[in-house]
């Protein structure tokens, strides 16, 4: 199981490197971004606490966050594959999921015509994520691993166990 939990951790920084790595190579980006939220998309779906903050900080600054965005799922990415620094990553995870089912509506049931709306990929990635915070599995495969291996005092930080006796 430790090995599998490994696994997790590295095919969610997967899904993030992707959606770096497309957002990366799109020049255009950006801008598309920007136009996107001018129109009312990401915003008008948005519960009213969250339409609040995307209307008065994102949609002025729309290029700007498209740009935070590129890094955060870029660093998202290669932090949860390398597993550097594993914890660290898992919440970030977990908050860039939740900011982006806020900015699309949250979760609902659905009606069974379209997509999932309740168990959608935004869901299943900050819960994996929760998970891969929690496990110390997760840690398996890891640099943290390497880490605290090397100085047994940073064990429980760095991989949710406490330092082995000797």
């Amino acid at each position: 199981m430790t090995k599998g939990m490994a696994w997790v951790r590295i095919l969610v920084g997967a899904v993030w490197l992707n959606g770096a790595l497309e957002k990366l190579l799109n020049p255009q980006f950006p801008q598309q971004f920007s136009q996107s939220l001018e129109a009312g998309g990401f915003v008008s779906q948005a519960p009213s606490f969250f339409r609040v903050f995307m209307e008065s900080t994102v949609v002025p600054n729309a290029e700007a966050f498209a740009q935070i965005v590129r890094f955060v799922e870029l660093s998202l990415g290669i932090a949860l594959i390398l597993g550097l620094p594993t914890n660290l990553a898992a919440l970030g995870s977990i908050a860039q999921s939740l900011a982006i089912m806020l900015s699309q509506g949250g979760v609902a049931f659905g009606t069974g015509l379209g997509a999932p709306e309740f168990l959608n990929v935004d869901l299943v990635v900050a819960l994996l994520s929760v998970i891969i915070l929690l496990s110390p599995g997760a840690k398996s495969l890891s640099a943290d691993a390497l880490l605290a291996r090397r100085n047994p005092a940073l064990s429980t930080l760095l991989t949710n166990r406490r330092k082995q006796r000797e």
